[in-house]
Parts: C-alpha cells; structure tokens; sequence
C-alpha cells in the first residue's frame, strides 16, 4: 500500500466486507506493508485441521484478483516437525497491489 490508505484501500475493504457477507469475521485477514510488499495474512485457528474459513477467504482473494491478472504470490506456512498448517499468506509487490486498486477504482467509478 505504498500510496493507499485505509479510506482508499479498495481491495482490502472488499475482502473484509466479503468476509463479514459470509459470516467471516473481517478480523481473520489481516493485511500488512513490510518492505515493498504488502502481505495479507490468513491464520489457521484448528489445530488438526485446515480451518474452512481460511479457503474461504483465498477463494475471495482469487476471485477479485484473478480477472486483473495482478501478480502475487501464495506462502504455505507449516509448523516445525509437522504437517499442521500455521498460516497461508498471500503477497504482492507494492506495485502490483497499487495496480489492483486503481484497477478496483476504475471498475466502481469512485
């Protein structure tokens, strides 16, 4: 989010309003800048499975960023020693992420 902010950060306000429609909590994707990346992190909260909410939410990223044709990428994060999933995170170079959402702006017209 190198030029946007919370108000103008359309794709983040999209995916925590997705959630919220599909009785998610808003809460579970948390989004970060670190570096010249902005990184939105997706916890798995079962311990001996995949929490369904955490698919759920990458659908709805896919979904917004596939037909933009915005590069990221996709991180797997397991705990030591074992097959459990920790977290999935999702990534886009700053630029790529800027991209989206003036794409995301284009399209709503604001």
């Amino acid at each position: 989010m190198a030029k946007n902010n919370d108000i103008t950060d359309i794709f983040k306000q999209s995916v925590k309003l997705l959630c919220k429609i599909n009785n998610i909590s808003p809460r579970k994707p948390g989004f970060e800048t670190i570096d010249n990346f902005v990184i939105i992190r997706v916890k798995n909260h079962l311990k001996d499975e995949v929490d369904l909410d955490c698919f759920h939410i990458l659908n709805l990223i896919y979904r917004i960023v596939g037909p933009f044709g915005i590069k990221f990428t996709q991180h797997l994060w397991l705990f030591p020693d074992s097959k459990r999933v920790d977290r999935i995170d999702v990534s886009f170079k700053n630029k790529d992420y800027d991209a989206l959402n003036a794409k995301m702006k284009e399209m709503t017209g604001t």
